[in-house]
């Protein structure tokens, strides 16, 4: 601004001094022409008669036809009035006649001197002069002329005869053009200095001017700098300033106190008031990066507990949430302030322990959280348990980024949950080697199910009194070019844990519905074919739908179709959600069975309520019970118990003769196992079966059962 105010200045007085000399020299060399031609008329005794314009400007001088070429020839008289209108005028004077042969103004008289003395060398105006084409047009001409190299400033008048004809010229000039300029030259160049030494000045003035106004602006720029980095300053400066300097830092203040809300709200869990997920990462890369120098060392724990998501299922997640309030508060107490605590999901939390490279510390603290937190949490709801395991790794030892350090701690705490009897466990490389194995597994299930090489093999359910085929149960397996057959309970719990239990258990409906029904087209009296259900699919809303859609698929009557479940689907699993389905199954005329009765905790619950028609009993309670009184009275026990209910009794896991007779005692409606048959191809089944009978017949086993049968009655 100042710059510009300044170069304003100077350009006007500058322009108006141009102007003003422009003016000067205008009117000079109009004086000198009108004085020329003034002394030129009388000094020749009015023989030279000019002619003024308007403005007072000659613009032709006349003469007479018959004096011309004598008035224009060299003379002493002229050369002193020319001499006399120079001195006049203060400047130069040249007379010139015309010669039309050579087309020139030639000069016979001039104020010019040679400087030795000598008569001034001969010059003529010709054209390409600046001032021939007007005055040979007979035209005045004012302006620059070219002499010696140089300008002056000239006003040239044509001379010519009462006719009209030309016939010479004079000029005057005010002297050579850059002199009349001198000054303006001389202002212009002391005004360009003026206006750089006030602008330096100006420049040195107004910035150490600014400088000093801009400290406080330098303190708060330094202070944003430290907000930006994530160090929090202990005060915002200049805020008891009433100007725009102590508006900016209050506006700092504020910015200031959101970001200290913004970063609790960013790294505390809202819940327990411990870290979160966030505030975990980044402190367990932190404490990485310091055990990378040798000098650090920490123990990472990780916590959760088994089956919290029935507390927020039966009590609704206030309470869960305020036993997780309750559970955080017993590990502060338990860890202390040197430990960094965060639950960074549901019911997870991890502790990073400072300093413990072998663990001693984190295994004396884990034993104290498990027992602590097994202590029942007393709400108004009631008496709240909840069952913690702990998994722990080492650190640098274990982990040398955040991501593995996490995945190995949630590796143990897995170890710790399959292990009945531990409940904390510390990682050991065994356990990576486990899930990378299960990640191989997991791949090449993924491809077996889309090249469907997964096939079903099917067990005989078949009546204890004659031997007869009453179904068949299929049953998944995996025949692998490298690996051989892979076991179910190899591949089960990895589908189970990744979501394929899904596909897998779609393709075992649509493949034993497949098979069924070209069963069922051929003839074959098979009963019905059983396929187990997961939790899973339980938990799926449409699971009766596709069951629907599937037996519509094939043509196969839902009476042929049993669908066996686990009292596992009630875990984690909304109880009204499983009924519902149930129920939709049996509308749908579908065949359901419990499997695997008396393996749980609550199996008689079940019983009375859900719409089942059979009963499968564990194999734990056919197994030697042959050869032991005790297990034999349980074991009819929960044969006549399902019989009261109204449902079919299926006994599993028959392996011996002895087992198998006591099927027979017992009366129950069915029998599986490995007596009869293991599960084999579709294909086999038949000759399986007559093997079997054979075996039976020969054996007498089934003629003594009928034989005791009719003599208790």
């Amino acid at each position: 601004m100042v710059l510009c105010s300044i170069g304003l200045v100077s350009g006007l007085a500058y322009l108006d001094l141009s102007r003003s000399t422009q003016e000067n020299a205008t009117i000079r060399l109009d004086r000198a022409a009108r004085a020329a031609a003034s002394m030129l008329h009388y000094g020749t005794n009015e023989s030279f008669n000019p002619v003024f314009a308007d403005s007072g400007e000659p613009i032709v001088i006349r003469v007479s036809e018959a004096s011309a070429k004598q008035l224009l020839q060299p003379s002493e008289k002229l050369d002193g009035l020319i001499e006399t209108i120079g001195k006049t005028n203060q400047g130069a004077a040249n007379l010139f006649s015309w010669s039309s042969e050579t087309r020139s103004f030639d000069r016979f008289a001039t104020t010019f001197s040679h400087p030795k003395g000598e008569p001034p060398p001969a010059f003529s105006i010709s054209e390409g002069h600046p001032a021939f084409a007007s005055l040979s047009a007979g035209q005045p001409f004012a302006g620059n002329v070219p002499v010696q190299g140089r300008f002056r400033l000239a006003y040239m008048t044509p001379i010519v005869t009462d006719g009209g004809k030309l016939v010479g010229a004079i000029a005057v000039d005010v002297g050579w053009a850059d002199d009349l300029t001198l000054a303006e030259n001389r202002l212009k160049t002391r005004m360009a200095s003026a206006a750089i030494v006030i602008l330096f000045a100006v420049i040195l003035v107004g910035g150490l001017f600014l400088r000093f106004e801009l400290r406080p602006l330098r303190r708060l720029a330094k202070t944003a700098d430290e907000l930006a980095t994530g160090t929090q300053p202990k005060r915002i400066p200049f805020t008891d300033r009433r100007d725009e300097i102590g508006d900016l830092a209050h506006g700092l203040e504020r910015v200031t106190d959101l970001q200290d809300k913004l970063h609790k709200l960013a790294y505390t869990d809202p819940v327990t008031t411990a870290g979160n997920r966030a505030r975990y990462f980044s402190d367990l890369s932190e404490a990485l990066q310091r055990a990378r120098s040798g000098t650090y060392s920490a123990s990472l724990i990780h916590l959760d507990f088994n089956g919290f998501a029935k507390v927020n299922d039966t009590f609704g997640q206030q309470v869960g949430n305020r036993v997780l309030l309750q559970a955080y508060a017993r590990l502060a107490n338990i860890f202390g302030p040197s430990a960094q605590i965060a639950r960074i999901s549901a019911d997870d939390f991890c502790i990073l322990l400072p300093f413990d490279s072998k663990g001693a510390i984190a295994e004396d603290y884990a034993v104290q959280a498990i027992d602590m937190l097994s202590v029942p949490f007393q709400l108004e709801e009631g008496e709240i348990r909840v069952e913690p395991s702990i998994g722990i790794a080492l650190l640098p030892q274990d982990a040398e980024d955040a991501e593995t350090a996490h995945r190995m701690a949630g590796l143990a705490l897995r170890a710790a949950k399959r292990n009945a009897g531990a409940r904390y466990e510390f990682f050991s490389p065994p356990l990576n080697d486990r899930v990378q194995s299960e990640m191989l597994t997991e791949t090449l299930l993924r491809a077996a199910l889309q090249t469907r090489q997964l096939v079903l093999h099917y067990q005989p359910q078949v009546c204890p009194a004659d031997g007869r085929l009453i179904g068949l149960e299929a049953l998944l397996r995996w025949p692998h070019e490298k690996r051989g057959l892979i076991p179910p309970g190899e591949f089960i719990p990895i589908a189970e844990k990744t979501g394929l239990i899904l596909d897998l258990g779609q393709y075992v409906l649509e493949s034993a519905c497949k098979q069924a029904a070209e069963w069922r087209q051929a003839g074959f009296e098979f009963g019905q074919v059983s396929i187990n259900v997961s939790p899973l699919q339980f938990r799926q809303s449409n699971f009766a739908d596709t069951v629907r859609q599937t037996l519509n698929d094939y043509g196969l009557p839902a009476s042929y179709l049993c669908l066996e479940v686990t009292e596992n689907v009630f875990v984690d699993t909304r109880e009204q959600l499983v009924l519902n389905i149930l129920s939709e199954l049996q509308q749908i005329g579908v065949q359901l069975s419990l499997d695997d009765f008396g393996s749980g905790y609550s199996s008689l619950n079940y019983l009375h309520r859900l719409p089942f028609q059979e009963l499968k009993i564990d194999r734990a309670f056919i197994s030697g019970a042959d050869t032991h009184p005790q297990r034999e009275q349980l074991f009819e026990a929960i044969v006549r118990l399902g019989r009261s209910l109204g449902l079919r009794v299926i006994a599993e896991g028959a392996e011996t003769a002895g087992e198998f007779a006591l099927t027979v005692t017992h009366h129950c409606d069915g029998l599986q196992g490995y007596y009869c048959s293991p599960a084999v191809p579709a294909n086999l089944i038949q000759s399986q079966l007559q093997s079997f009978r054979a075996t039976l017949k020969a054996s007498g086993i089934m003629n003594d059962s009928d034989r005791s049968s009719k003599k208790r009655a």
